[in-house]
């Protein structure tokens, strides 16, 4: 394996949440989207601790037989009071992991151990969640990251200054830290695999985690018509004839090829939407939703409910994707639900997908704007909030239960205030802009990259940089 510090020399925020945690307790999960950088920050505390011990559950053992072992020693370990942090990756491929978790919980309670450390990370962070509360309760310490976040993709590349144009280049970029990111398919068939297999595992059922009935393309189907539903607020049903994605490939193309090959472009970009679409349309509402919460679970999404009653109830989100509820029986409540996408680089991906090409650095400022939306509601709390929207039109992208209104905009106008006004004066207001920062009539303007970076874990590694 060799040292990871020299192949991977840059430390996340997430990586000295652990380092702390792993010197003040005995049980840790590190938990997030698969494939974020979890791994390569288990191998870090490897390089860090010189009392550590790194397995791989999934490659370095030949079978079962080895791994229950391997746990046997771990346990062993924790009754002797030896001095060692066990690193355990990839955590649901032990023999019955839920079962192996809480062994090492009631060996902690049996012997008075200061010394023996457990970190648990793996691809499936709901189930090793579900299993360490289980068997820990309060004892145990949850690490949760994503993806690289704008403040630490700024530290990675050495910069400070937070604005329009390195905002751009995060979102256009941030694949480049993920060097085997193949592409949003790929990725989602490895969520819907390892989740199969985590199953299959636990010896207790995971509320929540079943996916028999899905396969990669149903979820793409969702992904799409959620971009698509995103760029036609007013009319989802004639995105065929007039969307934003086709607006953009014109923009990218419209200097470069003749008017023949532009409309052939235009055809094919329609063509792609418009199949997908249609495959959307045609899912049952059992079906819809079971792809929604799995994409939610896979942390690649948030659903925020979209209501005309300022008195809704702010946890309807929340509750539609609960196994137990049955408000799929309604097709029509799809209607009222509002899915984005938290990353932007499966945004981009998606979009260039569909485009067959690169994006440009400059990008149409509509298709930043939906960018930016999909982030920002990614940073902010689904549970007991939602976007207010009437028939007139009149529109507020997020109210909270505590009182808090933001209107998402990346330019200047001032014609989005007239939404927030109709909010009583006791509601904290905040407007995002393109660079406007001020407090005007009850309304806080604040640039919405700004706005991003100070709602992003790894501001700490940026303030480090200014020294």
């Amino acid at each position: 394996m060799g040292n990871i510090m020299k192949e991977y020399p840059f430390k996340r925020s997430f990586y000295y949440e652990a380092e702390k945690a792993i010197k003040r307790n005995s049980m840790i999960f590190i938990l997030g989207t698969r494939k974020c950088g979890k791994t390569v920050c288990m191998r870090q505390l490897k390089d860090a601790f010189a009392n550590s011990v790194y397995v791989d559950m999934k490659t370095d053992f030949k079978s079962d037989e080895e791994r229950e072992n391997f746990m046997f020693q771990v346990f062993k370990d924790i009754s002797d009071n030896k001095n060692v942090v066990y690193l355990i990756d990839e955590a649901t491929y032990m023999p019955l992991p839920d079962k192996e978790i809480a062994k090492a919980a009631s060996e902690f309670s049996e012997y008075d151990n200061k010394n023996t450390k457990i970190v648990f990370s793996g691809s499936q962070s709901k189930a090793l969640e579900f299993w360490g509360h289980i068997a820990c309760g309060g004892n145990a310490v949850f690490i949760r990251t994503g993806f690289l976040s704008y403040p630490e993709w700024l530290a990675y590349k050495g910069i400070t200054e937070v604005s329009e144009k390195t905002y751009i280049d995060f979102i256009l970029n941030t694949r480049q830290f993920y060097k085997n990111f193949e592409g949003t398919k790929e990725y989602l068939q490895g969520c819907l695999d390892e989740t199969v297999i985590s199953n299959r595992k636990a010896i207790e059922y995971i509320v929540g985690n079943s996916v028999d009935e899905l396969d990669v393309e149903m979820l793409l189907d969702v992904l799409y018509a959620s971009l698509v539903k995103l760029h036609n607020h007013t009319n989802y049903e004639s995105f065929a004839n007039e969307n934003l994605f086709v607006t953009m490939l014109d923009y990218y193309f419209k200097k470069e090829l003749s008017e023949t090959t532009i409309n052939e472009k235009k055809e094919r970009v329609s063509a792609i939407l418009g199949g997908r679409y249609k495959k959307f349309k045609a899912m049952s509402a059992y079906d819809c939703k079971e792809a929604m919460r799995f994409l939610s679970n896979c942390g690649l999404t948030t659903l925020t409910y979209v209501s005309d009653n300022l008195k809704v109830d702010p946890y309807i989100a929340g509750k539609f994707l609960k196994e137990s509820n049955e408000l799929y029986r309604k097709p029509q409540v799809f209607a009222a639900f509002n899915l984005t996408i938290n990353y932007p680089m499966f945004f981009i991906d998606l979009a260039e997908c569909v485009l067959q090409d690169k994006m440009a650095d400059e990008l149409p400022r509509d298709l930043l704007g939906s960018i930016v939306e999909c982030h920002i509601r990614s940073l902010l709390p689904s549970d007991g909030a939602f976007e207010y929207l009437n028939e007139e039109g009149m529109k507020i992208d997020y109210i909270s239960v505590e009182g808090k209104a933001l209107e998402i905009s990346v330019s200047n106008k001032r014609m989005r205030e007239v939404n927030l006004k109709i909010l009583p004066d006791e509601y904290e207001k905040v407007l995002l802009t393109k660079n406007m920062a001020d407090t005007t009539d009850g309304i806080k303007r604040i640039p919405y990259y700004q706005f991003i970076y100070d709602h992003s874990e790894g501001k700490e590694l940026v303030e480090k940089l200014k020294g």
